[in-house]
């Protein structure tokens, strides 16, 4: 999966917004120029798929055209929109077409307001009316006395049995980075609660990242768990809770042509696309400088032995390692760097 973050500009200011470190700070957005070269790199990996996100992508002024630019492409297959929903009125005729995939971040009323809220619900509404059904709707669960049950209502009005949704992604100035699974101990009665309210109004929560670790899980928990994949069946969508998760590489790429692997890592390490002859190429280099690394690390020391983090499939996102992580790196690259020296003697 690659993401093009055409512009800094959003209309929100969401409490756990992962891309904190460069939403609103500038005015910077995608030059055409710049997004023709974005979209002809991402091209060197057939069957790539494609995002538009930011910020809020359908503020940047040329969206209509990198929209029209993208749908006549024929390289590119479906591509989706990460957005809030909140200036979607605005293209409501050229969001009809098959290729096109949305998915609605929608927050609480509260973070809103009456007013965005409304319009919100408006836009979900006028995509449901204009028989436009490409669309999922999600939501980021940032806090156990977040209100969540405004979305049962959004849900009901899109007609969508399935929700994706996602623990916030942990900002690494926090706290809580020094002890995820307490974190996540603390979270999970809010969040178990959240899958048995989706149970009774037939939603099927997709999980998108940042999963709740296997071992924190009880024998009741996990009975939950079956009946959301009961329920997963019935409607025929994916069952992400059941299974496990495995953290691979997105690639967002910035207005100047700078790219990270996901805006959870972003404080880690860059790289610019004109670097690297193709997004191949660039993938392996963020697996061979972060993901070998993270997946040594562990959080905590029952994990050293646990399979499920050794097969990668902990869910845990990788941001809470990057502490380790830099210190497995450096040992690592010190002492590869001395049997070298050996060698060479």
């Amino acid at each position: 999966m690659a993401n093009l973050f055409l512009t800094r500009k959003c209309n929100l200011k969401c409490p756990y917004c992962f891309a904190d470190e460069f939403v609103n700070k500038e005015n910077e957005e995608y030059t055409m120029e710049n997004f023709h070269k974005a979209i002809n790199f991402i091209k060197t990996m057939p069957g790539e798929r494609l995002g538009f996100i930011g910020g809020e992508p359908t503020l940047h002024p040329k969206f209509k055209e990198m929209l029209d630019y993208v749908l006549k492409d024929d390289e590119i297959g479906h591509f989706i929109i990460y957005t809030n929903g909140l200036e979607l009125h605005k293209y409501i005729d050229d969001l009809k077409f098959r290729k096109v995939n949305m998915l609605i971040n929608c927050n609480p009323p509260a973070d809103l307001g009456e007013k965005r809220f409304n319009r919100l619900k408006e836009n979900i509404t006028l995509l449901k009316e204009k028989g436009i059904r490409n669309f999922n709707l999600g939501i980021n669960l940032y806090s156990k006395d977040m209100d969540y049950s405004y979305i049962f209502d959004l849900l009901k009005i899109s007609g969508n049995h399935q929700l994706r949704f996602s623990t916030a992604l942990p900002n690494s100035d926090k706290e809580e980075m020094d002890d995820p699974l307490k974190s996540f101990m603390d979270f999970k009665p809010f969040l178990f609660q959240f899958f048995e309210d989706c149970i009774k109004n037939e939603i099927v929560p997709n999980n998108d990242c940042n999963a709740i670790p296997q071992c924190l899980l009880t024998p009741e928990d996990k009975k939950t768990q079956l009946k959301l994949a009961m329920l997963s069946k019935e409607y025929r969508v994916p069952d992400t809770i059941t299974t496990a998760h495995t953290c691979n590489p997105v690639i967002d790429i910035l207005p100047d042509l700078t790219a990270v692997r996901c805006f959870g890592l972003s404080k880690y390490m860059k790289a610019s696309i004109e670097e690297h002859k193709n997004m191949e190429n660039l993938r392996n280099y963020f697996i061979n400088q972060i993901d070998l690394y993270a997946r040594l690390s562990f959080v905590s020391e029952g994990c050293n032995a646990c399979k499920m983090r050794m097969l990668n499939r902990c869910g845990l996102c990788f941001t809470y390692k990057m502490k380790q992580c830099e210190k497995i790196k450096d040992y690592i690259l010190e002492n590869s760097y001395s049997y070298r020296v050996l060698d060479a003697v």
